[in-house]
């Protein structure tokens, strides 16, 4: 007897790294939020914590249409990246930067794999 093996699906169906990467960066950036806004002592703290729990919602926006529209993608995790690094100097302490680092660096690397993956060329039908 033989061994069967399964068909794999269609890479139009499988989740990319794009997506997987997105949403554990956004999932991430958002429990990091709460966890500063919880543990505030200032309102500046507070306010970089909303902050960061809206740009790592860009995020996970970023990576639930990572597949369909990818460069759109990449900017929305590339933009959310950049702006929750921003968020950082109005708390007034940098030693925020180091608990959003690892949201950062997920969201860019997800967004830097949406560049490099190719343009698919889409042919329009004759109407």
């Amino acid at each position: 007897m033989g061994a069967t093996f399964i068909p794999l699906q269609s890479n139009a169906t499988l989740m990319k790294k794009q997506f997987i990467l997105g949403l554990i960066g956004g999932i991430c950036g958002i429990l990091i939020a709460v966890y500063v806004i919880l543990s505030a002592m200032s309102s500046d703290q507070t306010l970089s914590g909303v902050q960061t729990a809206l740009f790592s919602s860009l995020g996970l926006m970023g990576a639930a249409i990572a597949n369909k529209e990818t460069r759109f993608a990449g900017w929305m995790l590339v933009f959310a990246a950049v702006f929750i690094t921003l968020s950082v100097p109005i708390a007034g302490s940098l030693n925020l930067l180091f608990l959003y680092m690892p949201a950062v660096i997920i969201l860019g690397i997800a967004g830097v794999l949406c560049f490099l993956e190719p343009e698919e060329i889409r042919e329009e039908e004759p109407e």
